[in-house]
């Protein structure tokens, strides 16, 4: 994945994002910036993270991830 985009439905490893622990998946409603870190492209991204039966946490989430870890995935709630 090379862009990261408002709607779109990530999952992240945990080592390449931070803030949190296990893996990461977010439904994007905000980049806030993309540029390079450590080596690689990372983005700032604000979003809801997606509960394991496809519900939303309902707050926010901030985090910053490794663009090319980052993986589209689609999500059905239950």
């Amino acid at each position: 994945m090379n862009r990261l985009t408002v709607g779109t439905t990530i999952r992240v490893p945990e080592e390449a994002y931070r803030f949190g622990e296990g893996p990461l998946t977010l439904l994007i409603t905000e980049v806030l910036s993309v540029g390079p870190f450590q080596g690689a492209e990372w983005a700032e991204v604000r979003g809801h993270e997606v509960h394991p039966d496809g519900t939303l946490r309902a707050r926010q989430s901030y985090a910053f991830v490794r663009v090319d870890r980052a993986r589209q995935v689609e999500v059905r709630a239950l």
